[in-house]
């Protein structure tokens, strides 16, 4: 849903951007669409916003220059980093957008670890969600991961989530449905 309402955003102002005279959008329109960008992991389309920016935008900006270390993180695949660009203070128009990014990427920081890993130390753990020893206990209470007894950092044994089976589907059957639909066209 939230992701879709960002889609729409992206379209919105990719449009109003591209109807600019001259081509030069406010800043509150390139930070809104740069934030949208993040939100949506198009680190493509956000690398060639932050070229056609002026220089001019930028320099006096230190919001899109923010934005940009977060950027960055994300293009280097540096989660502490991440974490540590995006705690800023955001201004009105990109502050949700931005508090989104930081809990989504947090969630799927965690269901990556809980996939590729079968321990990891609380501290590792820590620092790869920016999370607090006691946000930790409480998050591997709800997801059910255990947490080995002992001198700090303790070792946690997360809980692999349930695997999607995908559905085979065997020549045969794709040969019978492609039969059935001629069938009924030619019928």
């Amino acid at each position: 849903m939230f992701f879709e309402k960002i889609r729409q955003l992206t379209l919105l102002l990719e449009k109003q951007e591209l109807e600019a005279p001259n081509g030069i959008v406010s800043v509150q329109l390139y930070s809104e669409l740069f934030a949208a960008y993040l939100y949506q992991n198009d680190l493509s389309n956000a690398r060639y916003l932050w070229k056609r920016i002026p220089p001019n935008v930028k320099a006096g900006h230190s919001e899109l220059d923010q934005m940009y270390k977060v950027f960055q993180c994300q293009w280097n695949n540096d989660t502490a980093g991440f974490y540590k660009a995006i705690n800023y203070d955001w201004s009105k128009h990109v502050s949700e957008l931005m508090f989104e990014l930081k809990e989504k990427m947090q969630q799927e920081t965690v269901n990556l670890i809980g996939r590729a890993y079968s321990s990891i130390f609380e501290n590792v753990l820590a620092e790869m969600t920016n999370q607090t020893p006691d946000m930790i206990d409480e998050m591997c209470k709800n997801l059910n991961w255990e947490i080995i007894d002992g001198p700090r950092p303790r070792l946690i044994l997360p809980k692999h989530p349930p695997v999607d089976k995908p559905l085979v589907v065997t020549a045969e059957d794709q040969l019978q449905k492609l039969t059935d639909f001629v069938s009924f066209l030619e019928n």
